[in-house]
Protein backbone atom coordinates (compact mmCIF):
# COMPACT_ATOMS: atom_id res chain seq x y z
CA UNK A 1 0.00 0.00 0.00
CA UNK A 2 1.75 3.15 -1.27
CA UNK A 3 0.90 6.42 0.51
CA UNK A 4 1.62 10.06 -0.24
CA UNK A 5 1.30 12.56 2.62
CA UNK A 6 0.66 16.18 1.66
CA UNK A 7 1.47 18.26 4.73
CA UNK A 8 0.72 21.94 5.31
CA UNK A 9 2.92 23.56 7.97
CA UNK A 10 3.93 27.01 9.17
CA UNK A 11 5.53 26.62 12.62
CA UNK A 12 6.77 24.05 15.16
CA UNK A 13 9.65 22.52 13.16
CA UNK A 14 10.31 19.82 15.78
CA UNK A 15 6.68 18.73 15.57
CA UNK A 16 6.83 18.48 11.77
CA UNK A 17 10.08 16.50 11.89
CA UNK A 18 8.64 14.15 14.51
CA UNK A 19 5.49 13.60 12.42
CA UNK A 20 7.44 12.74 9.28
CA UNK A 21 9.79 10.41 11.14
CA UNK A 22 6.86 8.64 12.77
CA UNK A 23 5.14 8.06 9.40
CA UNK A 24 8.29 6.85 7.63
CA UNK A 25 7.92 3.46 5.93
CA UNK A 26 8.70 1.94 2.58
CA UNK A 27 6.52 3.17 -0.30
CA UNK A 28 5.71 6.49 1.39
CA UNK A 29 6.35 9.98 -0.02
CA UNK A 30 6.02 13.35 1.74
CA UNK A 31 5.17 16.62 0.00
CA UNK A 32 5.39 19.57 2.39
CA UNK A 33 4.20 23.13 1.90
CA UNK A 34 5.50 25.69 4.39
CA UNK A 35 3.79 29.07 4.51
CA UNK A 36 6.04 31.76 3.02
CA UNK A 37 5.35 33.89 6.12
CA UNK A 38 7.26 31.35 8.17
CA UNK A 39 10.55 32.94 9.30
CA UNK A 40 13.67 31.71 7.45
CA UNK A 41 15.18 30.28 10.63
CA UNK A 42 12.18 28.05 11.31
CA UNK A 43 11.94 26.93 7.69
CA UNK A 44 15.67 26.20 7.73
CA UNK A 45 15.25 23.94 10.76
CA UNK A 46 12.50 22.03 8.95
CA UNK A 47 14.68 21.51 5.88
CA UNK A 48 17.75 20.54 7.91
CA UNK A 49 15.82 18.13 10.11
CA UNK A 50 14.38 16.27 7.12
CA UNK A 51 17.35 16.52 4.74
CA UNK A 52 18.35 12.92 5.48
CA UNK A 53 15.21 11.55 3.80
CA UNK A 54 15.14 11.16 0.01
CA UNK A 55 11.36 10.72 0.03
CA UNK A 56 10.64 14.19 1.49
CA UNK A 57 10.06 17.10 -0.91
CA UNK A 58 9.32 20.72 -0.06
CA UNK A 59 6.83 22.41 -2.39
CA UNK A 60 7.29 25.88 -3.86
CA UNK A 61 6.19 28.25 -1.11
CA UNK A 62 3.54 30.95 -1.16
CA UNK A 63 1.88 33.10 1.50
CA UNK A 64 -1.29 31.79 3.17
CA UNK A 65 -3.71 33.89 5.19
CA UNK A 66 -6.34 32.24 7.34
CA UNK A 67 -9.53 31.82 5.32
CA UNK A 68 -8.06 32.65 1.89
CA UNK A 69 -7.41 30.35 -1.07
CA UNK A 70 -3.80 29.78 0.00
CA UNK A 71 -4.41 26.45 1.71
CA UNK A 72 -6.25 25.04 -1.32
CA UNK A 73 -3.49 26.35 -3.55
CA UNK A 74 -0.88 24.56 -1.42
CA UNK A 75 -2.84 21.30 -1.63
CA UNK A 76 -3.19 21.65 -5.40
CA UNK A 77 0.58 22.12 -5.64
CA UNK A 78 0.94 18.80 -3.85
CA UNK A 79 -1.52 17.13 -6.22
CA UNK A 80 0.29 18.58 -9.25
CA UNK A 81 3.57 17.28 -7.88
CA UNK A 82 2.14 13.79 -7.45
CA UNK A 83 0.81 13.62 -11.01
CA UNK A 84 3.59 15.46 -12.82
CA UNK A 85 6.37 13.58 -11.00
CA UNK A 86 4.47 10.37 -11.63
CA UNK A 87 4.81 9.39 -7.97
CA UNK A 88 3.41 5.87 -7.49
CA UNK A 89 0.69 5.80 -4.83
CA UNK A 90 -2.62 4.23 -3.83
CA UNK A 91 -3.81 6.92 -1.38
CA UNK A 92 -2.99 10.58 -0.79
CA UNK A 93 -3.51 11.86 2.77
CA UNK A 94 -3.75 15.56 3.60
CA UNK A 95 -2.35 16.53 7.00
CA UNK A 96 -1.16 19.58 8.89
CA UNK A 97 2.13 19.89 10.72
CA UNK A 98 0.19 19.59 14.00
CA UNK A 99 -1.42 16.23 13.21
CA UNK A 100 -0.19 12.92 14.63
CA UNK A 101 -1.16 9.31 13.98
CA UNK A 102 -3.17 7.31 16.50
CA UNK A 103 -2.52 4.00 14.75
CA UNK A 104 0.70 2.32 13.71
CA UNK A 105 1.98 2.60 10.16
CA UNK A 106 1.07 -1.02 9.54
CA UNK A 107 -2.45 -0.42 10.84
CA UNK A 108 -2.86 2.66 8.63
CA UNK A 109 -1.81 0.73 5.54
CA UNK A 110 -3.99 -2.24 6.52
CA UNK A 111 -6.99 0.05 6.83
CA UNK A 112 -6.59 1.48 3.35
CA UNK A 113 -5.86 -1.95 1.91
CA UNK A 114 -9.10 -3.28 3.42
CA UNK A 115 -11.01 -0.27 2.05
CA UNK A 116 -9.25 -0.07 -1.30
CA UNK A 117 -11.12 2.04 -3.84
CA UNK A 118 -12.94 4.15 -1.23
CA UNK A 119 -12.08 7.81 -0.56
CA UNK A 120 -12.61 9.27 2.91
CA UNK A 121 -13.70 12.90 3.26
CA UNK A 122 -16.20 14.59 5.55
CA UNK A 123 -19.03 16.34 3.70
CA UNK A 124 -22.39 18.03 4.21
CA UNK A 125 -24.80 19.09 1.48
CA UNK A 126 -25.44 22.84 1.53
CA UNK A 127 -27.38 24.83 2.52
CA UNK A 128 -27.71 23.15 5.92
CA UNK A 129 -29.86 24.42 8.78
CA UNK A 130 -27.22 23.61 11.42
CA UNK A 131 -24.26 25.04 9.49
CA UNK A 132 -24.98 28.58 8.39
CA UNK A 133 -22.11 29.12 5.96
CA UNK A 134 -23.68 30.06 2.65
CA UNK A 135 -22.39 33.64 2.92
CA UNK A 136 -18.87 32.20 2.65
CA UNK A 137 -19.77 31.07 -0.86
CA UNK A 138 -22.41 33.55 -2.03
CA UNK A 139 -20.57 36.73 -1.00
CA UNK A 140 -17.42 38.11 -2.61
CA UNK A 141 -14.39 37.72 -0.34
CA UNK A 142 -11.11 39.60 -0.75
CA UNK A 143 -7.91 40.09 1.25
CA UNK A 144 -6.94 43.76 1.15
CA UNK A 145 -3.72 44.71 2.94
CA UNK A 146 -3.84 41.29 4.62
CA UNK A 147 -7.34 41.90 5.98
CA UNK A 148 -10.43 39.95 5.02
CA UNK A 149 -13.21 42.01 3.41
CA UNK A 150 -16.52 40.67 2.12
CA UNK A 151 -19.08 42.15 -0.23
CA UNK A 152 -21.92 42.78 0.32
CA UNK A 153 -20.60 44.25 3.56
CA UNK A 154 -22.30 43.75 6.91
CA UNK A 155 -24.29 46.90 7.71
CA UNK A 156 -26.47 48.16 10.53
CA UNK A 157 -29.63 50.05 9.89
CA UNK A 158 -29.60 53.76 10.58
CA UNK A 159 -31.28 57.02 9.74
CA UNK A 160 -28.81 57.91 7.01
CA UNK A 161 -27.13 55.76 4.39
CA UNK A 162 -23.71 54.57 5.56
CA UNK A 163 -20.50 54.22 3.56
CA UNK A 164 -20.87 50.45 3.72
CA UNK A 165 -24.42 50.61 2.40
CA UNK A 166 -23.24 52.88 -0.41
CA UNK A 167 -20.47 50.42 -1.30
CA UNK A 168 -23.04 47.61 -1.38
CA UNK A 169 -25.10 49.59 -3.87
CA UNK A 170 -22.14 50.18 -6.17
CA UNK A 171 -20.57 46.70 -6.11
CA UNK A 172 -21.96 43.35 -7.31
CA UNK A 173 -24.52 41.64 -5.11
CA UNK A 174 -24.39 38.05 -3.95
CA UNK A 175 -23.38 35.69 -6.71
CA UNK A 176 -24.88 32.52 -8.08
CA UNK A 177 -23.17 29.21 -7.45
CA UNK A 178 -21.43 27.29 -10.20
CA UNK A 179 -23.96 26.26 -12.88
CA UNK A 180 -25.02 22.63 -12.71
CA UNK A 181 -23.31 22.03 -9.36
CA UNK A 182 -24.53 21.69 -5.80
CA UNK A 183 -22.34 23.07 -2.99
CA UNK A 184 -20.91 20.78 -0.33
CA UNK A 185 -18.82 21.60 2.72
CA UNK A 186 -16.94 19.82 5.45
CA UNK A 187 -13.62 19.28 7.18
CA UNK A 188 -10.51 20.47 5.34
CA UNK A 189 -8.52 17.23 5.55
CA UNK A 190 -9.05 14.04 3.60
CA UNK A 191 -7.77 10.65 2.41
CA UNK A 192 -8.24 10.13 -1.34
CA UNK A 193 -7.60 7.33 -3.79
CA UNK A 194 -5.36 7.64 -6.83
CA UNK A 195 -8.53 7.76 -8.94
CA UNK A 196 -9.86 10.76 -6.99
CA UNK A 197 -6.55 12.63 -7.06
CA UNK A 198 -6.18 12.16 -10.82
CA UNK A 199 -9.77 13.29 -11.33
CA UNK A 200 -9.14 16.49 -9.33
CA UNK A 201 -5.95 17.21 -11.29
CA UNK A 202 -7.62 16.71 -14.66
CA UNK A 203 -10.81 18.59 -13.75
CA UNK A 204 -8.94 21.67 -12.54
CA UNK A 205 -6.81 21.70 -15.70
CA UNK A 206 -9.88 21.52 -17.94
CA UNK A 207 -12.22 23.75 -15.91
CA UNK A 208 -10.30 26.82 -14.69
CA UNK A 209 -13.58 28.60 -13.87
CA UNK A 210 -14.07 26.22 -10.94
CA UNK A 211 -10.87 27.33 -9.24
CA UNK A 212 -11.51 30.98 -10.13
CA UNK A 213 -14.88 30.86 -8.35
CA UNK A 214 -13.37 29.58 -5.11
CA UNK A 215 -10.66 32.22 -5.05
CA UNK A 216 -13.29 34.62 -3.68
CA UNK A 217 -14.87 32.33 -1.11
CA UNK A 218 -14.08 32.33 2.60
CA UNK A 219 -12.31 29.30 4.13
CA UNK A 220 -12.39 27.70 0.68
CA UNK A 221 -10.60 24.55 1.88
CA UNK A 222 -13.87 23.57 3.60
CA UNK A 223 -15.80 23.57 0.29
CA UNK A 224 -13.44 23.12 -2.64
CA UNK A 225 -12.73 19.38 -2.65
CA UNK A 226 -16.12 18.31 -1.28
CA UNK A 227 -17.95 20.22 -4.02
CA UNK A 228 -15.68 18.89 -6.74
CA UNK A 229 -15.87 15.23 -5.72
CA UNK A 230 -19.51 15.04 -4.62
CA UNK A 231 -20.63 16.44 -7.98
CA UNK A 232 -18.64 13.79 -9.85
CA UNK A 233 -19.29 10.18 -10.82
CA UNK A 234 -16.93 9.21 -7.98
CA UNK A 235 -19.46 10.20 -5.30
CA UNK A 236 -20.55 6.56 -4.89
CA UNK A 237 -17.01 5.67 -3.79
CA UNK A 238 -16.78 8.38 -1.12
CA UNK A 239 -17.19 7.60 2.58
CA UNK A 240 -18.38 10.50 4.75
CA UNK A 241 -15.53 10.27 7.26
CA UNK A 242 -12.27 12.22 7.47
CA UNK A 243 -10.61 9.66 9.79
CA UNK A 244 -9.51 12.43 12.20
CA UNK A 245 -10.04 12.74 15.94
CA UNK A 246 -10.75 16.37 16.85
CA UNK A 247 -12.12 18.17 19.88
CA UNK A 248 -14.14 21.31 19.09
CA UNK A 249 -15.06 22.07 22.70
CA UNK A 250 -12.84 25.14 22.62
CA UNK A 251 -11.03 24.32 25.83
CA UNK A 252 -8.46 27.02 26.62
CA UNK A 253 -10.01 29.16 23.86
CA UNK A 254 -8.35 27.15 21.07
CA UNK A 255 -10.22 25.58 18.11
CA UNK A 256 -9.69 22.72 17.67
CA UNK A 257 -8.46 21.92 21.17
CA UNK A 258 -4.75 21.24 21.67
CA UNK A 259 -4.48 17.74 23.13
CA UNK A 260 -2.77 17.17 26.47
CA UNK A 261 -1.95 14.21 28.70
CA UNK A 262 -5.46 14.38 30.13
CA UNK A 263 -6.82 13.51 26.67
CA UNK A 264 -4.91 10.25 26.38
CA UNK A 265 -7.85 8.05 27.35
CA UNK A 266 -10.07 9.63 24.67
CA UNK A 267 -7.32 9.36 22.07
CA UNK A 268 -6.73 5.72 23.01
CA UNK A 269 -10.42 4.92 22.53
CA UNK A 270 -10.68 6.74 19.20
CA UNK A 271 -11.25 4.58 16.10
CA UNK A 272 -9.62 7.21 13.87
CA UNK A 273 -6.24 7.03 12.16
CA UNK A 274 -5.03 10.55 13.01
CA UNK A 275 -5.68 13.31 15.54
CA UNK A 276 -5.40 17.09 15.44
CA UNK A 277 -4.03 19.12 16.99
CA UNK A 278 -0.85 18.90 19.04
CA UNK A 279 1.69 21.44 20.21
CA UNK A 280 4.84 20.15 21.95
CA UNK A 281 5.42 23.60 23.45
CA UNK A 282 2.11 23.15 25.30
CA UNK A 283 2.35 19.44 26.11
CA UNK A 284 5.04 17.20 24.65
CA UNK A 285 4.37 14.29 26.95
CA UNK A 286 1.10 13.39 25.17
CA UNK A 287 3.09 12.61 21.99
CA UNK A 288 5.44 10.37 24.00
CA UNK A 289 2.44 8.54 25.45
CA UNK A 290 0.98 7.95 21.99
CA UNK A 291 4.33 6.63 20.74
CA UNK A 292 4.79 4.30 23.69
CA UNK A 293 1.26 2.94 23.99
CA UNK A 294 -0.63 3.34 20.71
CA UNK A 295 1.81 3.26 17.82
CA UNK A 296 2.68 -0.39 17.96
CA UNK A 297 1.95 -3.09 15.39
CA UNK A 298 -1.12 -4.47 17.06
CA UNK A 299 -4.43 -5.73 15.75
CA UNK A 300 -6.36 -2.90 14.14
CA UNK A 301 -10.06 -2.33 14.79
CA UNK A 302 -11.58 -1.09 11.55
CA UNK A 303 -13.57 2.13 11.49
CA UNK A 304 -17.24 1.76 10.74
CA UNK A 305 -18.12 3.37 7.41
Amino acid sequence: MRLVYIISAYKLPDMLIRLVKRLQTEDVTFLIHVDKKTPPGIFGRMEAGLACFDNVFFLDRHTCYWGDFGHVRATLKGINEIVERNIPFDYAILLTGQDYPLKSNRAIKDFFRENEGKSFIHYTALPHKKWNVMDRIECWHYWIWRKHVRFPMNTKGGRFISIKQLINLLLPSKREFLPGMKPYGGSSYWNLTEESICYIWEYIRNNPDFGDFFHNTYVSDEFFFQTLLLNSLLRGKIVNNHLRHLDWSGRDGVYPTIFKQSDFEALSASPHLFARKFDPTVDNRILDMIDQHLLVDEAFSSIEN
